[in-house]
């Protein structure tokens, strides 16, 4: 209702679908399994610094060619932070994260929970800290 309000009073226009191509769910996987909050999370090793600048720039030219573009690098974005603010807080609340949890984000980690191995068993060690 109140969309279509502002569409009839000329203050909001509607533009074509979005649209987005590449598969953002390795991506997001791959990022979160990197992340050194994460991996201080698991015992992992902890990069004291990251990259040069002028590699991370190198690599972000090729990541911008070859990784998701347009609507599905907003998911990969959605689903990298959903899924590190959810290991992060199972970390800190143990089994009381899953009542925290939104429904949409419980959506997400579950999805990643099903179909990605090393996400679960990111998952699992965190559990078994507890």
């Amino acid at each position: 209702m109140m969309i279509h309000s502002a569409l009839d009073a000329g203050r909001l226009e509607k533009g074509p679908a979005a649209s987005g191509t590449g598969r953002h769910e390795a991506f997001a996987s791959a990022t979160v399994s990197s992340d050194n909050i994460v991996q201080a999370m698991i015992g992992g090793k902890v990069k004291p610094e990251g990259m040069p600048r002028y590699l991370g720039e190198i690599m972000a030219t090729v990541m911008s060619s070859v990784g998701p573009k347009g609507v599905n690098f907003a998911r990969y974005s959605i689903d990298y932070h959903v899924l590190r603010n959810y290991l992060h807080t199972l970390d800190v609340w143990g089994v009381e994260a899953d009542k925290m949890l939104p429904e949409y984000a419980k959506a997400i980690v579950e999805h990643y929970l099903d179909t990605d191995k090393g996400f679960r068993q990111i998952e699992e060690t965190l559990r078994a800290k507890k």
